[in-house]
């Protein structure tokens, strides 16, 4: 009896053990046209893109990235920024959320980059050079990478993944798992989206 309860406990420690799951284990999510290294609890969605390969990927209950490969991707460029002054607004009865608002006119020379969300940075991924961007207040602003000629030079064949007002475990899990794109080049017209 001392062995079958020995053994038992054994056997529930073993099924304990390999069924925690270590949180920064990753796997490889493959779409296709490329591939990355993630976290293991994200979740591939797939979505029907019209003149692109679209699709989105779980992460946890709040956030979801989006992906978008075609000749239409998003840049993933900040809108700029609009610098008016309170008369402006009075004057025009615009909506104020759009602008940065001063006082008066003497006012408007201010470096509007001190209002942007976002920052921007450049780097090689899988030999393409890559715009990745990244908020300036972890969890507001957008997080993410685009490529604009994802086959060479001549090509119009875009790519960007990105998410907006990820919490910031998130953003660095999106930050690392960019550094892992490998793309592989197949004819578009007969993936699967």
């Amino acid at each position: 009896m001392k062995q079958f309860i020995k053994l038992f406990h054994i056997s529930a420690l073993t099924i304990l053990f390999v069924g925690c799951k270590d949180p920064s284990r990753t796997k490889t999510m493959d779409f296709g046209l490329f591939t990355l290294e993630v976290p293991y609890k994200w979740q591939q969605v797939k979505q029907n893109g019209i003149d692109s390969y679209i699709g989105a990927i779980a992460v946890g209950n709040t956030d979801t990235l989006y992906f978008d490969l075609g000749l239409y991707s998003n840049s993933l460029t900040e809108p700029n920024i609009q610098v008016i002054t309170r008369e402006m607004i009075e004057e025009n009865n615009l909506d104020s959320s759009d602008f940065v608002v001063v006082n008066d006119i003497m006012s408007m020379n201010i470096d509007a980059d001190l209002y942007r969300k976002q920052n921007v940075s450049w780097d090689t991924i899988d030999n393409r050079r890559a715009k990745i961007v990244f908020p300036r207040i972890s969890g507001r602003g957008m997080t993410g990478v685009y490529i604009g000629s994802l086959w060479g030079d001549s090509s119009k064949v875009r790519f960007n993944l990105h998410g907006s007002n990820l919490n910031a475990q998130t953003e660095q899990d999106l930050l690392k798992a960019i550094k892992t794109l490998r793309f592989h080049k197949r004819n578009m017209d007969n993936e699967e989206n």
